[in-house]
């Protein structure tokens, strides 16, 4: 099993494999309204998160965080906010 800290280190403008603690962003849960929102948004963008390295685990927290934070959305709008969340201004 690959752990975050085996994976290397991108260097693109584009989401990096990992918890959200791991870059700095507390994870949050939702209340039960939205975990189906957060559950189905991980499986809309698993696909393209597996492709970048991100494990299952890993986009679940995102997912979560994300409907918590910003509410239910599309995996365009996921896929961005994850790699401004992991920008240095995030």
């Amino acid at each position: 099993m690959t752990t975050s800290a085996d994976r290397e280190p991108t260097t693109s403008a584009e989401p990096r494999p990992g918890e959200p603690e791991e870059h700095g962003v507390p994870t949050r849960d939702p209340d039960a309204m939205q975990l189906e929102p957060a559950r189905l948004l991980a499986n809309d963008a698993r696909g393209d998160l597996r492709s970048r390295g991100f494990e299952d685990d890993d986009i679940d927290a995102w997912a979560k965080t994300y409907v918590d934070e910003v509410g239910p959305g599309d995996v365009e709008a996921f896929v961005a906010w994850i790699d401004a969340r992991q920008s240095p201004q995030g």
